[in-house]
Order: C-alpha cells, then structure tokens, then sequence
C-alpha cells in the first residue's frame, strides 16, 4: 500500500493536518518521512482509521447533489448486492 503524506491524508479523511500529526504521534497510525524529508503515513492504516470514523449517512435528500457527486475519500470495502 502506498505511504501518503501527511496532507494528502488529512484531505482522505476531510479533516486539517493537525489531527491526522496528533494520531500518528498519539501511535494511532504509524509515521514516517519520505526521500524528501516529509512525514506520511501508511495507506491500508490510514483506510483502517477511515472505515472507524465513518458514520452511516443521514437517511433523507442531500442538498441538491447526489451522493455519488459529493462522496470523497478511500474505498475501504466494496459490497455487492
């Protein structure tokens, strides 16, 4: 799995950079720095994090848009009907 920077995470989980810095230095993911010096995390953690974040969207219309328009972020599983 690709390792992801910091701020490509941050916009993943749509949140700002700093609580994505507080989780790796609290262990929650694990860090480390890239050829340039920069800190990133790794992908399949980073999806792992997501999947317990995530929250079942709100029963109801979603503004104008359909979700399939406004849905960012990892695929972390993909279930078939």
């Amino acid at each position: 799995m690709p390792h992801l920077r910091i701020t490509e995470a941050a916009s993943l989980l749509g949140v700002s950079d700093d609580p994505v810095r507080r989780m790796v230095d609290s262990g929650r993911l694990d860090g480390s720095t890239d050829d340039a010096g920069r800190r990133t995390v790794d992908g399949a953690q980073l999806a792992a994090v997501a999947r317990e974040l995530a929250h079942p969207a709100a029963v109801g219309t979603i503004g104008g848009a359909s979700a399939r328009n406004r849905m960012r972020g990892i695929v972390t599983a993909i279930t078939k009907d």
